[in-house]
């Protein structure tokens, strides 16, 4: 134990405290939370779990797959965004929402967040989640306890806040700069101080701000992020903690490359070409929306169907197929144009194509894509009494965003979040148990404004030099002229959606040493949920056209019960074989926050078994688990759930080799499966066109027309695209014990179906990543290398919108450099 010395805290030192064999509470205090912040280290078995599980707080004693990143995990894997979870652990991945990661993806499927215990605000790419405010992340795996509120269903991520500095004044500031020309800035501060009454007390104010420019083209992340926070004990047996963020971000969507076909991920070549014109006056000289999906009124063909320019076409088509099999139609500006027919590819012709490069993408300067986001949270917990406690929890949160891109698409979300809960632990009603009995609630107000035409991406041709009004479309809050605006209805009686949702619960568990070696975790929920649907004010159009107000004045409520229990066994010294066994439900609101209904609420059932244990005197510890589940997971696009199963094996170890070498790795296979065909989702090759240069969805008219939706091709199974099934990740770090560090391994991960019709496949990689850092007493150097060998690698997209309209590759070779100052 660390004893402080706090002047005027309480009449008696630390050092007389110990003579005399007390420690004042005040004391206890000032020392545990100095304690908490020393510690630095990456063995998971070196850090508590922060109250997820009771009383529980050993990896090895938690009945689930956890993985723990510390913040000496967090320094050494430069982890800063949810992207980078794919650097550590076993069960993570990221997906590419357009460039935003706003959500953690756990064993293929999407997952919660919560700050402090408490569930944040759902978002799936609204921002990125800012890791300004956080120090360490607890990862666990399936779903939350029963005894949490129910979210997404992969697991949840719980970031650990920014906590105070008790033993001492300290603070930093940092610079880091990569080769692309991001630039990031960090400040900060903290100390003790006394309030009113010479009550002990610290604050912590952090200040991070990013300038993002990209390695892709004309995209830029930039945000700002101010934290702070404070802690205190204003009596024995009472102390508080309450901090908060505000996050600013300003943004274009990075969609990657659209126009996804295998011919393009294998050697880069890129379908060029636009559509016939069909710009309108009446809209504002940007595409006639009405008119996409009718006849051309030159070509009298599907309005969508490519067309190349007749200089274009003389010299590159004669490379892919026959000219006299296209038609030639005089275009409405005058342009002579080559249209692809089926007579073109009937004879053997294929699609024309130019060589891309992976930072060509499709965005456009003008888009934007801001958010901002303020979020409060505190507790309260009353300990005096040393065998039973009292929190208070609660959490505030506020996040808006307005999106506008225009190749067609627009979201406007506004979401407000009040959540409480309270409970008593007690650890003497029950022999050898701990019980933990609580309330909570949870109100959200949310709405979403959505626009978007049938994944439009396809639409534009990005190796043009400038962007044709011809691929631009009106959308959102803009408005053609004389008409309403065009937030439109587009899935479910409309995209657009407010609702208010009320959640109350009541839950319990039950934490039971049955002897030296076997105990329990239980615990049970019952919620109910009550809610009230409408349509947004906003929405002219669905309004106007008499096919949205469908939703307006609903109101509904649901309930439902969730359960949980895991048993650990130590069958040998520091070796644990645990289970755990999950029914209950999830809830996955749409994008936004807001719910269409009980559907938003769905039954998820999980079973996991695993070994967990600490081996070589506590310098090696190792995990592996095995888990099955059934979910059902709220899709987006369709406003029902959909049925997934999934399962898999993971395995973690970190090993303190030697004095010097430090050794962390990990392994994932999983499988995620829908129950029933995709529908909508894919769409098969027409007759003639081969499967390498294939577009899908309605992007496909752009070749010859609509073929029909459903076909999953060689895919009987639905397996779930988007993530590779296994992965390996090895990191080495080697201390010299004179300041300097080197650290790196890599990340293997199996070739993966981009989409769900397993037209498009994503080649296997092998990332290196490299570190390099020097650190005295008030500096620090580093220097990073991520993709150390300029491995060609894709990122998988969101299954749901973005798996057969968008592929991105990933960042080249990407240098990094930072220098701290600490005081």
């Amino acid at each position: 134990m660390l004893f402080i010395t706090y002047a005027g805290s309480t009449g008696l030192s630390a050092q007389e405290s110990t003579a005399t064999g007390e420690l004042p509470e005040l004391e206890m205090f000032i020392a545990e939370e100095s304690a908490a912040a020393l510690t630095d280290s990456v063995l998971p078995t070196d850090r508590a779990i922060s109250g997820l599980f009771g009383d529980t707080t050993s990896v090895l004693e938690v009945p689930r797959s956890v993985t723990l990143l510390s913040p000496e995990i967090m320094d050494k894997f430069n982890i800063d965004s949810l992207k980078d979870l794919e650097k550590i652990g076993a069960g993570t991945q990221s997906y590419n929402f357009y460039g935003v990661a706003g959500a953690p993806v756990i064993r293929g499927a999407a997952g919660g967040t919560f700050l402090n215990g408490m569930l944040r605000a759902y978002q799936r790419n609204e921002m990125p989640l800012s890791f300004g405010s956080l120090e360490a992340i607890e990862i666990v795996k399936g779903p939350a306890p029963a005894d949490f509120s129910p979210t997404q269903i992969g697991g949840f991520v719980n970031l650990i806040p920014k906590s105070p500095f008790f033993d001492e004044e300290r603070g930093s500031i940092e610079l880091e700069v990569d080769n692309w020309g991001k630039t990031i800035i960090t400040a900060d501060y903290g100390a003790p101080f006394l309030l009113p009454g010479e009550t002990p007390a610290a604050f912590r104010v952090s200040l991070t701000s990013q300038d993002g420019e990209s390695y892709y083209d004309d995209f830029s992340n930039d945000f700002t992020s101010v934290y702070g926070a404070i802690k205190f004990r204003p009596k024995d047996g009472i102390s508080v903690f309450v901090g908060g963020e505000y996050f600013d971000f300003q943004s274009n969507e990075n969609p990657g490359w659209n126009r996804p076909t295998q011919d393009l991920v294998d050697n880069d070549n890129y379908i060029i070409g636009e559509p016939l014109d069909q710009t309108s006056g009446v809209f504002r000289g940007t595409v006639d929306r009405g008119a996409l999906y009718g006849a051309n009124a030159v070509s009298g063909l599907p309005a969508n169907r490519l067309a190349l320019e007749a200089s274009v076409a003389l010299a590159l088509v004669p490379s892919f197929g026959n000219l006299a099999d296209m038609l030639l139609v005089t275009d409405v500006d005058g342009v002579d144009k080559y249209v692809y027919t089926q007579a073109y590819f009937d004879n053997g012709g294929r699609a024309v194509t130019q060589k891309i490069d992976g930072s060509e993408v499709l965005t456009d300067r003008t888009d934007f894509a801001d958010s901002n986001n303020l979020v409060l949270f505190g507790d309260i917990v009353f300990d005096s009494n040393p065998d039973r406690t009292f929190t208070v929890k609660g959490i505030f949160e506020n996040l808006e965003t307005d999106k506008r891109s225009s190749y067609g698409y627009a979201v406007s979300t506004e979401q407000t979040v009040f959540g409480s809960k309270a409970f008593v632990r007690d650890r003497t009603w029950l022999p050898n148990t701990t019980t933990t009995l609580g309330v909570g609630a949870r109100y959200t107000d949310a709405q979403i404004l959505q626009d978007f035409f049938d994944e439009p991406f396809s639409r534009r041709d990005i190796l043009q030099p400038t962007i044709s009004p011809n691929t631009v479309l009106l959308v959102g809050d803009q408005r053609p002229i004389g008409q309403l605006n065009l937030w439109s209805p587009t899935a479910v009686n409309g995209a657009n959606v407010a609702s208010e949702l009320l959640q109350l619960s009541a839950y319990a568990t039950l934490e039971t040493a049955w002897t030296d070696r076997i105990s329990t975790i239980g615990a049970v929920r019952a919620e109910y949920a009550d809610f009230d649907i409408s349509l947004p004010g906003e929405a002219e159009r669905a309004t106007a056209a008499g096919n949205g107000p469908i939703l307006s004045g609903q109101s509904g409520d649901t309930d439902y019960i969730n359960w949980s229990f895991g048993p650990n066994i130590e069958i040998y010294e520091n070796l644990f074989l645990y289970g755990s066994i999950q029914q209950g439900n999830s809830m996955s609101p749409t994008q936004g926050g807001a719910i269409f209904g009980d559907q938003n609420f769905s039954e998820n059932e999980m079973w996991e078994i695993g070994l967990k244990g600490s081996f070589l005197n506590g310098a090696l510890f190792a995990s592996v688990a095995y888990y099955d589940w059934e979910q059902s997971q709220f899709d987006t696009r369709s406003g029902q759930a959909e049925e997934l199963v999934g399962e898999g094996v993971e395995v973690e170890f970190t090993w303190l080799a030697t004095e010097k070498l430090t050794l962390i790795g990990s392994y994932t296979w999983q499988e995620v499966k829908r129950v029933a065909p995709p529908g909508f989702r894919t769409m098969p090759p027409p007759a003639g066109v081969s499967e390498g240069e294939y577009i899908a969805l309605n992007a496909g008219t752009l070749l010859l027309g609509d073929f029909g939706f459903g076909n999953t091709g060689s895919n009987t199974d639905f397996v779930y695209p988007g993530s590779p099934q296994a992965v390996v990740k090895l990191f080495a770090i080697y201390d010299f014990q004179n300041g300097f560090e080197v650290s790196g391994g890599p990340v293997w991960q199996e070739s993966f179906y981009l989409n769900i019709d397993n037209t498009i496949k994503l080649p296997s990689a092998l990332i290196w990543n490299f570190n390099l850092s020097y650190k005295t007493e008030s500096w620090e150097f580093r220097a990073s290398i991520d993709n150390a060998f300029d491995e060609e690698y894709f990122l998988g997209a969101d299954p749901i919108f973005g798996a057969n309209t968008l592929v991105s590759k990933a960042e080249p070779t990407t240098y990094s450099f930072s220098v701290k100052y600490k005081f």
